[in-house]
């Protein structure tokens, strides 16, 4: 439906020819009938090392999205789209994202990716903190500040407090 509104490379916009309710009878027509890509078959980790090898520059490891510095604009969070939405955006490739067509990534490999990108969406939490799940950099700053906040307030408690 986006694509309509927004009119990506090649496809002029509708924002001012459809209706809304047109506009979501198109897209259903759309994802239910036309553009029906296999989802079956998908192995997570060979979804994960394609994910980062194909996604994450631009939707980073964890799928949050990102900042795109060659365009002026964010790769979107793929947390609020449905395994469907996914998929056609990797063979399509709407606005800056490339396409990446059947000679490129298969049927099988596409549902490898949507399989991956649905974990990344709910992550096993194993305890702890997941910190917006910004990953291993940001949560190990975060561990060193702490442990160097620690050293300096034993230092100072060691000192007796007179600084």
């Amino acid at each position: 439906m986006m694509a309509m509104q927004v009119g990506p490379s090649h496809m002029p916009s509708f924002a001012r020819v459809l209706t809304i309710p047109e506009m979501h009878a198109v897209a259903d027509y759309v994802t239910q009938q036309l553009a029906v890509i296999p989802l079956s078959g998908g192995d997570l980790s060979q979804g994960g090392d394609l994910f980062r090898t194909y996604c994450a520059p631009c939707h980073r490891t964890a799928a949050r999205g990102g900042a795109l510095v060659f365009t002026g604009t964010n790769a979107p969070a793929l947390t609020n789209y449905s395994r469907g939405l996914i998929a056609g955006a990797i063979r399509w490739g709407p606005g800056p994202m490339p396409a990446f067509p059947a000679s490129v990534l298969n049927d099988t490999q596409v549902a490898s990716i949507v399989d991956y990108v649905e974990l990344a969406k709910h992550p096993p939490n194993p305890g702890g903190n997941t910190l917006n799940w910004y990953g291993p950099v940001a949560e190990g700053f975060a561990a060193w500040v702490i442990v160097f906040a620690l050293a300096g307030l034993t230092g100072w408690i060691e000192k007796g407090g007179k600084g």
